[in-house]
């Protein structure tokens, strides 16, 4: 089923606009705000109010997100928001459940051991097993991209997606179903066939990497991941080894190009 063109929701890392804008559409399937209400029960989502965490380190995306949610009308209420890993896992715990969060991957919080990305996700997946969970992240690696399902998430949108992706993808996890938007599909299908040196970093690898080039250095990874100096250094030269990078500038750009910088 093919629902109408709505006015579309931009986001990215760090820009961010939210309004009326003649942006291009993702081809991914999705649902205008003011048809969403009406899937509520359609779906298979439960016929009361749904009640949604949300997790963003910017404070602009953060609020786009609530006001996406808000759009929706009263079957979806914002229950709970978080900035960093940390912030997200007292909020949970000090909160009545909730039916789904939307997290951003990559939050880093005020203390060196606050957990993000694929940590984060492992101990929400442990300590709040029932609660589905929506990555909206703007990565571009499949190595972590593949990593993020493994460990759990039940969904992910771009941030360049279409306004409404987030309202489909939220009905469809909250009715059980597993939701990737067009972009990151596409990668996760295309990883194994693609040349690119990046399909052959492991998601251990690829993590040290994001943590280093977001401005760690080994030794406060290794404190972070509870690993040893060694398994770090190691990870990380594998990495570079496997990229066919010679030096750190070399390996800040692929980074960039990569979507592992925050």
């Amino acid at each position: 089923m093919k629902y109408r063109t709505s006015p579309l929701f931009y986001v990215t890392k760090p820009r961010f606009c939210i309004g009326l804008l003649g942006l291009e559409r993702d081809n991914s399937e999705t649902m205008p705000a003011d048809e969403a209400s009406g899937l509520i029960t359609q779906g298979g989502m439960m016929d009361g109010l749904l009640r949604i965490f949300i997790a963003d380190d910017h404070p602009f995306t953060l609020a786009g997100v609530r006001a996406e949610i808000e759009r929706a009308g009263e079957a979806l209420e914002v229950a709970g928001e978080a900035s960093n890993g940390a912030a997200l896992l007292t909020l949970l715990e000090e909160s009545r459940p909730g039916d789904l969060l939307v997290t951003d991957f990559s939050m880093r919080g005020p203390q060196l051991r606050d957990c993000d990305g694929l940590p984060l996700l492992l101990t929400l997946r442990r300590q709040f097993p029932s609660l589905p969970i929506i990555v909206l992240t703007d990565l571009d690696n499949p190595a972590m991209l593949r990593a993020v399902v493994d460990a759990g998430a039940r969904g992910l949108v771009d941030k360049a997606s279409a306004r409404d992706e987030l309202l489909t993808a939220i009905q469809r996890v909250a009715s059980g179903r597993i939701h990737f938007c067009r972009a990151m599909r596409t990668m996760l299908d295309h990883a194994g066939a693609l040349d690119g040196p990046q399909v052959h970093m492991s998601p251990h690898e690829a993590e040290v990497v994001r943590l280093f080039v977001t401005g760690l250095s080994v030794s406060e990874i290794a404190a972070r991941l509870s690993r040893s100096v060694k398994t770090i250094s190691r990870q990380k030269n594998d990495a570079m080894h496997k990229l066919g990078l010679d030096n750190n500038c070399q390996l800040y750009a692929y980074a960039r190009d990569h979507g592992l910088t925050p």
